[in-house]
């Protein structure tokens, strides 16, 4: 039997993080897109942390934010207005290499007035691919060839969205995913396809939902939940659960964007992760149920259960049969309430007026500043929240290959309000 060792360290609410001493001094140069996103900006964070690695960090995303850094060179770009050509151009403009790239860009369509979030599926994919093809070509034109391109989908990959999946989700090959409508798909054959002909290599990186402080970012199931506890307290009310038992009780993995950070570093700098896609999650099981207390506690507040009257709650049924798993009945969602309808009323809305004016908080990040907003914001903790399905990525083969990174969901969650209230976009805890 051979033994290997690593050395690894603490970083505040992230535990056991790998080293690179391999890599120490080579001074790299690196490309992250949508970098003023949850995932980019904490990929920026995580390679400015390590200057011994990482001498010039290009951030480009269309509205990119201001550096604080001098190693950050922050750049606009649009992938999706612009052609190649003219992304050839910026890159000339501004000299931009590139030993590692990492792409996180990502466009949330409007959705038709009255249908879900995310299915608007042919928009979707139209966009996003669009985004990664125009970029790709740009750097074979510009002949800008990285020695790892790292590619950000996520755990839609599996079409836990549409109902009950095979548990553990496992990094299956293509032959093996769960035929859906899916941009993600068509991303990875694209980049796989570019790699080859460039004679490089890729990884994909496929987050769960990702919870992180980003002005910028609003679909993000954290800031719904502390405006949801603002407002509640507020209000004089406890947290009430929007579902049954089952959504109480179910493990659902979520991921830090602080640690998805720092993953993605390790991703791009591990050889074993070459050409492979690879699940990130914090790996702390995780449930609604014994968070709900918890924060509750940090708003001093009481709490619901979930109601035991099943014939309360509003019964949906999911399209899809069978279910991604293959087999059994469709999944069914059982609603006691909507975050998103809560959200419309008026009350509501004028608790958090009250709120912003007390706070002095930043009123152009308003969810309520239009429908599209409060669908972004209080749609996706729905989504998050409602189902009655487990959402449980193993981390099994990441750590066959070396990743030890952990954090613990319920303080990568506290954190993520911290920061959140730093910003002034919601109260302080």
């Amino acid at each position: 039997m051979v033994l290997s060792a690593q050395t690894i360290h603490n970083s505040g609410i992230h535990y056991n993080l790998p080293t690179f001493p391999a890599h120490d001094g080579k001074k790299y140069t690196a490309i992250v897109t949508g970098a003023n996103g949850i995932s980019g900006s904490e990929i920026v964070n995580a390679l400015v942390a390590a200057p011994e690695r990482w001498e010039v960090i290009y951030a480009m995303s269309r509205r990119p934010p201001p550096s604080h850094n001098d190693r950050v060179k922050s750049i606009a770009a649009d992938f999706l207005s612009s052609s190649p050509e003219d992304l050839v151009v910026l890159f000339e403009e501004e000299g931009v290499k590139a030993d590692y790239i990492f792409f996180t860009s990502y466009v949330q369509p409007a959705a038709a007035e009255g249908e879900g979030l995310w299915s608007n599926t042919e928009d979707l994919e139209t966009v996003n691919v669009t985004l990664l093809s125009n970029f790709l070509s740009a750097l074979t034109l510009s002949s800008i060839i990285p020695t790892r391109f790292v590619l950000q989908t996520g755990g839609k990959h599996y079409a836990l969205h549409l109902g009950p999946t095979a548990i553990p989700m496992t990094e299956d090959t293509p032959a093996l995913r769960v035929p859906h409508s899916n941009f993600y798909f068509p991303q990875e054959d694209l980049l796989s396809t570019w790699a080859e002909e460039n004679n490089t290599h890729w990884t994909v990186t496929r987050p769960g939902f990702i919870i992180g402080a980003n002005k910028t970012a609003p679909i993000n199931i954290s800031y719904a939940l502390a405006i949801y506890a603002s407002i509640q307290k507020e209000l004089g009310l406890r947290l009430e659960f929007p579902s049954d038992i089952a959504a109480w009780d179910i493990n659902k993995d979520l991921t830090t964007a602080s640690l998805l950070g720092y993953f993605s570093e390790w991703a791009a700098l591990t050889p074993s992760a070459a050409d492979q896609a690879l699940n990130v999650v914090d790996d702390s099981p995780f449930s609604y149920g014994k968070f709900w207390p918890i924060l509750a506690d940090w708003y001093g507040i009481g709490y619901e259960t979930p109601e035991e009257d099943e014939s309360k709650y509003f019964v949906v049924t999911m399209p899809r049969s069978p279910p991604p798993r293959g087999f059994g009945k469709p999944g069914v969602v059982k609603i006691r309430f909507s975050f998103e309808a809560w959200a419309k009323k008026e009350e509501v809305k004028v608790a958090w007026e009250r709120i912003q004016e007390k706070e002095k908080l930043r009123k152009e990040l308003d969810p309520w500043r239009s429908g599209e907003s409060l669908v972004n914001v209080f749609g996706t903790l729905d989504a998050e929240m409602l189902g009655r399905w487990s959402r449980t990525q193993t981390m099994d083969k990441a750590k066959k290959m070396g990743w030890t990174g952990h954090v613990q969901t319920d303080e990568g969650l506290k954190r993520t309000i911290q920061k959140m209230a730093e910003l002034k976009m919601v109260p302080r805890l």
